[in-house]
C-alpha cells in the first residue's frame, strides 16, 4: 500500500509528505502544553492571588495555540497537496496500464472505473491520514498519556486500566471490518457494471419494454451494496460509542478519586483538572484513531484492487527492431487462445504478400478478429511468429506496428468533438486535403460536404448525433487519413447499405491499388475481388485461394455464395 503510495509521489508532493507530519508533531506539542499551562495557573497563580504570574502564563498558552493553528493550517495543506498529486498520477498511471493492456483476460471496464476512481480516492484519504490524521492521534493518545502520568501520577492507574481493554477491541473490530470492506467495493464494480450496461442498452432495453426487468435487477445489485455497506458499517458503529463510554468513566472515577485525594491534600486541584483535560484530549485522540481505522480498512482495500491493476502494467520495450521496408505479412505457427486449452486459433500459417488485397471469411466465432487483434497487437499472449515485412512484430516497437497499418472496426467508435478531430485521430498533422480525400474514399463526403461547418461539424459522444451507417463512413474514413502501408477491415461497413458499400469498393480499389489491404467481411461481394481470400472454422484455416477456386474447393464459401447471391441448393435452404 505504501510502495504504491511512494511510487506515485514525487518531487515537491513527495517533500509535502514526508514534511506535513513533522509540522503536526508541532501541533501536538502545543497541544500537550495547555492542560499543564493551566494547573501552573490554578496551583501557582490563582491559589496564591499572583495575577502577574496568571498573565504571563495565559499569553503563553495563547501564543501555543497561535503555533499549533499555523501548524495544523501548514500541515493540512502540504497534506492536501501530497494527496491531490499523488492521486492524480495514480488514476493517469492506470488509465494507461489499462489502454496499453495487452492481456486479452484484463479488467472489465466497469471494474476499471470504480478502481480509477472510488480506490484512488480512498488512496488519497489514506495520504491525507499519513500526513496529519496518522501523526496527530497517535501522538496525541501516547502525549497525553505521558503527560497525565507526570502531571498526576495516583491517579494513572485508571488509564493504566482503560487503555488495554481498548486496544484489544479496536484490534477485533479491524480484524472483522477489513474483509467487510472488501466486499463492500466488490458491490460498487456490480453496481457500476449495472449502471453502464442498462446506460449503453438503454435502446435495446426500451424496444424490449424491459424497463421494468432491469430496474428490478439493477434494485437488486443496489441493494446488495446497501446491505454489505450496512454490514462494514456496523463492523465499526460500536468503536466511537465504547470508547467515549470507557474514557468518559474514567473521567468519572478520576474527579472523585481525586476529589478525595485533594480534600486529604495529596494532590492539587490543579492536578485533577490538568489530568481531566488530558482525559479529554486522549478520548478526542481515540475517536480519530476510530476514523482512521475505518478509512485504513477501505483504503487496505482499495490498495489491492489498485494494486491488481498496477500488476498489469506493460513493461517497457527494449525492442530496436527498424521499421519494416514493406508491408509483406507473415504468420508461422500461432495459435492464441484466452485459455490455454480451449485456443480460438490454431496452427495459422499465413503468407499476405505486399500490395496485395486480402480477404478473411468465416462463421460467426472463427476467428477473425482475433487475427486481426494479433497482426495489430491488441493481444500479445500468442505462440508461434507474426512478422511485417520480415520483422517480427514483438521486436518492433508498439508505436512502429501502428505506423504501419490502420484499423477500421465493425464498432465504429466515434470521440466528443468535431469530424475534424475524429478523422485526425491517427494523423494529427493531416491537411484538409486529406480529410477530404478520406472522406471521398470513404463516401463521407455525401453527408459531410452538405454540412454548413463540413470538418468542424461537432460530434457528440460516441457519435450519437449521426446514424450507424454514417458512423461506419467516419470510421473508414479515420483509417484512410493516415494513409499507411496496410489498412485492415474488419466488417467495418457491416451498417452500410449495398450501393454505398459497392461505391465504397469501388473508390477502396482506385485509392489502394498496389497497397496491401485486408478485408474481414460476410458479404461476399466485398471479398470476392481479392487477390486471396482464406475461409477460417473453429480457428483453422479451411481454405484458401481466389474467388473462382474457393467456389470449386471450399463448402462453406460455396454455400456463402449461394446464398447471397443466389442459385443451388444452398439458395433455397
Amino acid at each position: 500500500m505504501f510502495a504504491i503510495i511512494m511510487a506515485h509521489t514525487h518531487g515537491k508532493a513527495r517533500a509535502a509528505f514526508f514534511l506535513a507530519p513533522l509540522i503536526m508533531m508541532g501541533e501536538v506539542l502545543c497541544d500537550l502544553q495547555q492542560p499543564t499551562l493551566m494547573a501552573q495557573i490554578i496551583d501557582h497563580g490563582l491559589a496564591r492571588g499572583d495575577g502577574h504570574y496568571v498573565l504571563m502564563h495565559a499569553a503563553l498558552m495563547l501564543g501555543f495555540a497561535l503555533l499549533g493553528l499555523v501548524c495544523g493550517a501548514t500541515c493540512g495543506t502540504l497534506g492536501s497537496y501530497a494527496s491531490l498529486k499523488m492521486g492524480e498520477a495514480l488514476r493517469s498511471d492506470m488509465l494507461t496500464i489499462a489502454l496499453t493492456s495487452r492481456d486479452p483476460a484484463g479488467l472489465a471496464p466497469a471494474t476499471l472505473i470504480t478502481r480509477i476512481t472510488n480506490d484512488v480516492t480512498q488512496m488519497q484519504n489514506l495520504v491525507m491520514m499519513v500526513t496529519r490524521g496518522l501523526v496527530r492521534s497517535p501522538l496525541l493518545l501516547i502525549g497525553g498519556i505521558v503527560m497525565s502520568t507526570i502531571v498526576c501520577p495516583d491517579l494513572a492507574p485508571i488509564l493504566f486500566v482503560i487503555m488495554p481493554l481498548l486496544v484489544v477491541y479496536l484490534l477485533v473490530i479491524v480484524r472483522r471490518s477489513l474483509p467487510l470492506y472488501t466486499a463492500m467495493q466488490q458491490a460498487v464494480d456490480r453496481v457500476n457494471r449495472s449502471m453502464r450496461e442498462n446506460l449503453q442498452g438503454a435502446k435495446t432495453i426500451k424496444s424490449y419494454v424491459l424497463e421494468d426487468h432491469q430496474l428490478t435487477a439493477f434494485n437488486a445489485d443496489n441493494d446488495h451494496l446497501q446491505a454489505t455497506s450496512q454490514k462494514a458499517a456496523l463492523a465499526t458503529v460500536t468503536l466511537a460509542p465504547v470508547i467515549q463510554l470507557l474514557l468518559n468513566l474514567g473521567v468519572v472515577v478520576a474527579l472523585g478519586y481525586g476529589g478525595s485525594l485533594a480534600i486529604a491534600k495529596t494532590i492539587s486541584s490543579g492536578q485533577i483538572i490538568a489530568f481531566v483535560n488530558y482525559m479529554i484530549q486522549i478520548t478526542t485522540a481515540m475517536i480519530q484513531t476510530v476514523n482512521i481505522i475505518t478509512a485504513f480498512s477501505r483504503a487496505v482495500t482499495s490498495a489491492t484492487r489498485v494494486q491488481a491493476v498496477l500488476a498489469e502494467q506493460v513493461p517497457a520495450t527494449t525492442a530496436t527492431a527498424p521499421a519494416p521496408t514493406d508491408a509483406t505479412i507473415d504468420f508461422h505457427d500461432v495459435s492464441f487462445g484466452y485459455d490455454a486449452a480451449e485456443p480460438i486459433l490454431a496452427n495459422i500459417n499465413l503468407h499476405i504478400p505486399a500490395g496485395t488485397t486480402f480477404g478473411i471469411v468465416g462463421p460467426t466465432g472463427s476467428g477473425k478478429s482475433s487475427l486481426i487483434n494479433l497482426l495489430t497487437r491488441a493481444f500479445d499472449q500468442y505462440t508461434g511468429t507474426i512478422t511485417i515485412g520480415g520483422v517480427d512484430i514483438q521486436d518492433l516497437h508498439l508505436e512502429t506496428v501502428h505506423q504501419q497499418l490502420s484499423v477500421a472496426l465493425q464498432d465504429s467508435v466515434l470521440f466528443s468533438g468535431t469530424i475534424a478531430f475524429n478523422l485526425r485521430y491517427g494523423a494529427a498533422t493531416a491537411n484538409d486535403d486529406q480529410l477530404a480525400q478520406a472522406a471521398h474514399t470513404a463516401v463521407a463526403d455525401e453527408f459531410i460536404d452538405p454540412l454548413p461547418q463540413r470538418f468542424a461539424a461537432p460530434v457528440e459522444q460516441r457519435g450519437k448525433n449521426f446514424s450507424g451507417g454514417q458512423r461506419q463512413r467516419l470510421n473508414l474514413a479515420r483509417a484512410f487519413v493516415p494513409n499507411h502501408p496496410i489498412v485492415i477491415l474488419d466488417d467495418a461497413t457491416s451498417a452500410v447499405d449495398q450501393t454505398t458499400n459497392a461505391q465504397i469498393k469501388t473508390r477502396l480499389a482506385a485509392t489502394r491499388r498496389g497497397e496491401t489491404t485486408i478485408i474481414i467481411s460476410q458479404r461476399v461481394t466485398n471479398v470476392m475481388a481479392c487477390d486471396q481470400i482464406i475461409v477460417l472454422d473453429a480457428g483453422r484455416i479451411t481454405a484458401q485461394g481466389n474467388h473462382e477456386s474457393l467456389q470449386r474447393d471450399s463448402a462453406f464459401y460455396q454455400q456463402l455464395v449461394a446464398t447471397q447471391l443466389g442459385g443451388g441448393r444452398y439458395a433455397a435452404e
